[in-house]
């Protein structure tokens, strides 16, 4: 097994379970340790994720914090120390038409989705630059890329977190730094199987591939922006979706 991120250390928000927890495990095969985050309440799930890890042969930690707030990110940052690949993966959904919209549903999801992403960025690109290396990996989505009918929000939050990786490429890309982006489609996540078969149906039909994508299937990309075979490969955005946007 390629062992080409070992010595790395990176850290994914959101993954104590579903996607998060897929790059988590896609990053270590390759040799990283890794640090887990996610909200307090889910701690248990993440220390069971960590177990897992550890018995893959790297190290791991949680460590509890929301991403859209500063002090729980800095507070982070000054812990765990050394970061070389960060992947910002940690985000939340609220679904609703724009004439039935509201701003405390716009707020949260911008918060989580968009802040999230510039405060971690903004606590942990300056020691990447410093050493010279670092991957920073966004976790978009093809309802940023396309617009979705009914997710003001979502599709907001996402689009934007595409701008954020571009500026934030062009700032660093002389120190070493990558940052890229995903832009995956539907994937079979538990929150995702909670919806109707008949909806779930409704979906696979207008996707060219014909299925929808295992959380694997997209740690694949992560861990291929995490490569130092990457390093010239910077402010782009992989769709990986099945061929829904092309």
């Amino acid at each position: 097994m390629d062992k080409e991120l070992q010595g790395k250390v990176a850290l994914i928000t959101g993954s104590a379970r579903g996607l998060g927890k897929a790059i988590a495990i896609e990053l270590a095969t390759k040799g990283a340790d890794i640090i887990i985050n996610d909200i307090p309440p889910m701690a248990e799930v993440a220390e069971q994720t960590v177990a897992e890890l550890k018995a893959m042969g790297v190290n791991a930690k949680f460590y509890p914090g929301f991403v859209n707030n500063e002090e729980d990110v800095n507070r982070m940052a000054a812990e765990v120390g050394q970061v070389d690949i960060l992947v910002n993966n940690a985000g939340i959904n609220r679904d609703g038409h724009m004439r039935k919209s509201n701003k405390p549903d716009w707020d949260a999801v911008i918060d989580v989705n968009l802040t999230g992403p510039f405060l971690c960025s903004k606590a942990f690109v300056p020691l990447m630059a410093a050493r010279g290396w670092g991957r920073i990996i966004n976790i978009s989505s093809y309802v940023g890329r396309t617009g979705v009918f009914g997710t003001p929000y979502y599709a907001a939050s996402k689009a934007g977190l595409i701008g954020l990786t571009k500026e934030v490429a062009i700032e660093f890309a002389k120190k070493g730094v990558t940052v890229n982006a995903l832009a995956p489609g539907y994937i079979l996540t538990e929150m995702m199987l909670k919806y109707p078969q008949e909806y779930q149906d409704s979906i696979t039909a207008k996707i060219p591939c014909g299925y929808w994508a295992k959380p694997e299937d997209i740690a694949y990309w992560a861990g291929v922006c995490a490569s130092p075979r990457a390093h010239y490969m910077t402010g782009a955005v992989i769709d990986c979706n099945g061929g829904w946007y092309m």
